[in-house]
């Protein structure tokens, strides 16, 4: 399936800025050039998750099970160009599943293991998918079971584990002729760079979640970009402790493991005492941890001098404003280069490397202006990519220092737009071609010669709470339903942990009460994913608006201080 136009393709190949490299021609340098080495580790707690031992797999194994994979998915019917679901922990499976269904051409639709019944029915819904990759227990729970009625056209389900109504992967062994057949069908039906290999979700900057298509030539940029910030080296030990489902993990460290050819261990969920044996135990070189877990370090000095980091070459940091107090002292104290990283499913991409920016206070606060004229810089996406500010107002752009304005870039690693949406991609590409980030920038003072930009925040309201945006709008649309309810409205506040909290405001009616457990107890009945729950409820008597009758979110956080 290609979705990018032949003018682009062509024009980025020119460029050089395109190849012919897909995650499965990666995968196969890396078995010709070290097959034995050890590749793939397991969670050392995976027997928490899942019920099992962990393991440890070379290329050569992981080829292995590829294969056996790969044949189970063409013996039940799927083939080039469908689309599959797959929700998965970070387990080895995950890119071993990855590996497989993109051999074959088949799209992989990753999802989190959060979502519930609300938002894998949505996805379904956008997707027509063919087939579904689950997990038959998850922390002692069934899983995969739970979704079997949303798959209601005949989609084959597949599942680690055994589940009434789904093949299990554990189990199947095909013969040595359908191993050879699905062979033949990959020879005849070879995939491109071109070829989308993921739909993965975002909220995006409309509000709602949407598909964001990419291709191999789309990932492979933002893998090079990573590996620049990671300055990762041939045979590295890369830790993943993000749910491989999106830009940071795929384009960081899926992409980046073959890239380099090294050695990837897995991580989930996130439990810092792991996480921290972890980068000792397997002498890893990158890892990446979101801001308040690196905040959360420093205070607790008695942890970080009970571990053993010396391995670690740098460690990306993301998701939220960085503290200037947390790199500077990671980097004198610790001798430890945390990397300021900015990016999206859809193609945004600033990389603060210290490589570019040594004084740590400045890489805190700043990202360089990737894609401007004048300005150069030696991680290779900067030569990919364009970008610009422009007024929210005006729609002008912005050339001049401290003035707040919406980044736009295009480029290399731009997707073409979101899946099935021509209504939301016309609205977030201009008439130039450049994707509207929604999100704000202010290019830095003078006496920096105006070389960066910094983050101001986001032009619409979208919360982020640990890492995982949550729409209010969806919120609100769930919520307006609610019998003792007015009028309603969503909103994120600040929180040291998560970064964001949800909260919720209300108007009710004339004469009823309202409490958080009963606004909790409907959304429960929506059956959305746990970590859209709302912690905290406001009573008010009528919602801040602006004169077109919009209301004014920002307004509302104040409410939770």
């Amino acid at each position: 399936m290609i979705l990018t136009n032949k003018d682009r393709i062509e024009d980025y190949i020119n460029k050089g800025w395109w190849g012919e490299d897909t995650l499965y021609s990666l995968f196969q340098e890396a078995i010709v050039l070290c097959g034995d080495q050890e590749a793939l580790v397991d969670p050392e707690n995976r027997k928490t998750i899942t019920g099992d031992a962990p393991k440890r797999l070379s290329f050569n194994e992981i080829n292995v099970t590829v294969e056996r994979y790969a044949t189970i998915f063409y013996e039940q019917g799927l083939r080039k160009d469908d689309i599959a679901i797959i929700q998965l922990p970070n387990v080895v499976e995950l890119p071993i599943v990855y590996l497989a269904l993109s051999k074959l051409g088949i799209v992989c639709s990753p999802i989190p293991m959060q979502y519930g019944a609300f938002e894998v029915t949505s996805i379904i819904n956008e997707t027509n998918p063919s087939a579904f990759v689950s997990i038959s227990k998850f922390s002692d729970k069934a899983h995969a079971k739970q979704f079997s009625s949303l798959f209601t056209k005949d989609e084959i389900k597949f599942s680690l584990g055994s589940v009434d109504g789904f093949v299990d992967l554990n189990t199947s062994n095909p013969s040595s002729e359908l191993i050879e057949s699905q062979q033949l069908y990959a020879n005849d039906n070879s995939i491109t760079a071109d070829d989308i290999f993921t739909i993965c979700w975002t909220s995006g900057t409309t509000g709602t979640p949407k598909g964001v298509p990419r291709s191999h030539n789309l990932w492979l940029p933002m893998a090079k970009a990573a590996a620049f910030v990671s300055e990762t080296e041939q045979g590295d030990a890369l830790l993943n402790p993000f749910p491989m489902i999106n830009m940071a993990s795929i384009g960081g460290f899926l992409y980046n493991w073959l890239l380099c050819k090294g050695k990837l261990v897995q991580h989930h969920p996130f439990d810092l005492n792991v996480f921290l044996t972890q980068i000792s135990a397997e002498n890893i070189k990158y890892t990446i941890a979101p801001p308040a877990i690196m905040n959360m370090l420093l205070n607790n000095p008695a942890i970080l001098d009970q571990q053993d980091l010396s391995s670690l070459r740098c460690i990306g940091c993301g998701g939220a404003p960085l503290s200037e107090w947390m790199v500077e002292t990671f980097q004198n104290k610790y001798d430890l280069t945390v990397q300021n990283i900015f990016g999206s499913n859809e193609g945004a991409t600033l990389l603060s490397a210290r490589n570019e920016i040594e004084d740590p206070k400045l890489r805190a606060k700043y990202f360089p202006r990737f894609g401007v004229d004048g300005l150069n810089w030696s991680n290779p996406v900067s030569r990919l990519v364009k970008t610009k500010l422009v007024s929210v107002e005006t729609n002008e752009e912005i050339l001049e220092p401290e003035q707040p304005g919406e980044l736009l870039i295009s480029g290399a690693t731009v997707f073409d737009g979101y899946w099935n949406a021509p209504e939301a991609n016309a609205e977030v590409f201009d008439e130039d071609g450049y994707f509207r980030t929604g999100d704000l920038f202010e290019i830095s003072p003078d006496d920096t010669e105006k070389r960066y930009y910094k983050f101001c925040g986001r032009c619409k309201d979208l919360i982020i709470r640990g890492g995982m945006n949550i729409s209010p709008e969806e919120l609100d649309n769930l919520l307006s339903s609610h019998p003792k309810m007015l009028e309603v409205a969503v909103t994120g506040y600040d929180d040291e942990i998560l970064g964001e909290k949800v909260g919720v405001v209300a108007v009710v009616v004339e004469g009823e009460t309202l409490t958080l457990d009963e606004v909790i107890e409907f959304l429960k009945d929506k059956q959305i994913a746990k970590y859209k729950m709302p912690e905290d409820l406001r009573v008010i008597d009528v919602l801040p608006k602006n004169p077109v009758g919009k209301v004014l979110r920002r307004e509302l956080k104040d409410l939770f201080n």
